[in-house]
């Protein structure tokens, strides 16, 4: 795991609904996270935007696709001057750094398995790589104990698979089965 250097303070009137969700223990582990998003289209700049509203220490983002016109549709934060000039991290890195003051953004120029150990959470939403480097980062962040979140969406579906490791706990406070649907038939009629 990432250690911080320096005790980060937290802002009680910034962070107060947070804090009265997650509880002051899990903000104050939060705010010392490290994080890096892959992928910057539509899934990965809300997952973006999300979590640096959220506020963790730091996130690095990596995207290194020069934005094309149809970027525009999924990446609220792109605009025309990008396209053909801009990576998509580069294009968003302005805005998203605007949304949090107390949470470092950077643009990064290299994802690679060995840079997993450097984070305490790695969310893929884009696979830049193969499957077989896929598999490699998983095994470096489980090695580092670094959480490794892979999740895409294909067009009106999508999936994601996690890996906490397997000193992961988790609690489950109402003991609800997980519901698992499937869309069979998707209609326009008015009265669908």
């Amino acid at each position: 795991m990432v250690e911080a250097t320096q005790e980060p303070q937290i802002d009680t009137n910034l962070y107060s609904r947070q804090i009265g969700t997650f509880g002051m223990e899990t903000m104050g582990k939060l705010i010392k996270m490290k994080v890096l998003i892959v992928g910057l289209r539509g899934l990965g700049v809300e997952t973006a935007k999300n979590l640096i509203l959220a506020g963790p220490g730091q996130v690095d983002l990596y995207d290194p696709t020069t934005v094309a016109v149809n970027d525009l549709g999924s990446n609220f934060y792109l605009t025309s001057e990008h396209v053909g000039s801009t990576s998509r991290a580069d294009g968003c890195v302005g805005q998203l750094k605007e949304l949090n003051p107390y949470v470092k953004v950077n643009v990064v120029t290299s994802c690679t398995p060995d840079d997993m150990s450097t984070y305490n959470v790695v969310c893929v939403t884009e696979n830049f790589f193969g499957t077989a480097k896929l598999y490699e980062m998983n095994e470096k962040a489980r090695a580092s104990r670094t959480g490794f979140i892979l999740s895409e969406t294909l067009g009106a579906s999508g999936y994601i698979f996690l890996d906490y490791g397997s000193e992961f706990i988790i609690t489950d406070e109402n003991g609800e089965q997980t519901k698992s649907f499937i869309v069979t038939h998707i209609s326009q009629d008015e009265k669908a």
